[in-house]
């Protein structure tokens, strides 16, 4: 065989190789979009609802037997004087399991990375694993007429991750998650709730609480506005972010938000966006 006919044979082979790779890609894909297809026909019977964007928690569950995994990205910066802070979450990822019609397991973890700036002089920096947690969210409550349906939020969050970002002992959340329906397309969810987490170096004791109220424009697209805060031995701290909700199938949903902070001593601005996923177990 000539030097061009080899060459000609395995530029043929290589070919057959890659157009075989990509007809099996493409039948992967395609058997996926069905798959998602029909799991999202079996979702429809059940409203998706999330805990993300907002820091609002909702109280509804994920239903029996279903898995949902929410994830997102989200970025903040506070001005300290001269110091400029810069935070990065990503990925958040929570993943919600309902084992029981009134008892959802949850776990969740983040990449954190921090940076704090003096001009355009890097003066500190950290990254790693933060915020792992697991727990569950229980059902108590049922809405009727004006009593709000109350669920509780129950989370430990584990000593794993990176130094300064992780407790040295467990550490507990506690929260009641209470939501109304005003009409068909308006609700308004409040959580109340206790919470030890480290914060610089050190475990902080933190009261939280939160209200968010979110209208459905239409039956894929949602709109809300939230006001959230905490409370510490030594300050207080207020805020304030709003976003939408985009259905894309019964069970795929992406977010976004935008939200501040409401002291004029440390201006602060996030911003995220997210994607989340429900599918039978």
């Amino acid at each position: 065989m000539s030097k061009m006919g080899a060459e000609f044979f395995t530029f043929g082979v290589k070919s057959n190789s890659i157009f075989y790779s990509m007809k099996k890609a493409s039948l992967l894909l395609f058997f996926l979009l069905v798959q998602l297809t029909v799991f999202a026909q079996e979702a429809a019977e059940q409203e998706f609802e999330t805990d993300r964007p907002s820091k609002t928690e909702a109280s509804s569950l994920v239903p029996n037997g279903y898995f949902q995994l929410e994830t997102g990205a989200q970025f903040e910066r506070n001005e300290y004087g001269d110091l400029v802070g810069k935070e990065w979450l990503y990925p958040q990822a929570l993943v919600r399991v309902g084992i029981s019609s009134i008892v959802e397991f949850r776990a969740e973890g983040t990449f954190r990375r921090q940076q704090t700036w003096s001009g355009d002089q890097l003066a500190y920096q950290r990254k790693g694993l933060s915020t792992v947690r697991v727990g569950s969210k229980v059902n108590v409550l049922q809405e009727k007429g004006l009593v709000p349906e109350l669920s509780l939020l129950l989370m430990l969050e584990l000593p794993l991750g990176k130094e300064g970002y992780k407790p040295e002992n467990v550490a507990p959340e506690f929260k009641l998650l209470l939501s109304n329906h005003l009409t068909d397309r308006i609700q308004l969810q409040y959580n109340v709730g206790y919470r030890k987490e480290p914060e610089y170096g050190e475990m902080e004791e933190k009261i939280q609480y939160s209200a968010t109220l979110s209208g459905k424009l239409t039956d894929r697209i949602s709109l809300f506005g939230e006001y959230f805060g905490e409370k510490t031995n030594t300050n207080s701290e207020n805020n304030i972010d709003g976003g939408l909700q985009f259905l894309i199938l019964p069970n795929l949903q992406i977010d976004a938000i935008i939200g501040t902070n409401l002291s004029l001593d440390v201006p602060n601005f996030f911003t995220g966006v997210g994607l989340s996923l429900r599918l039978p177990q």
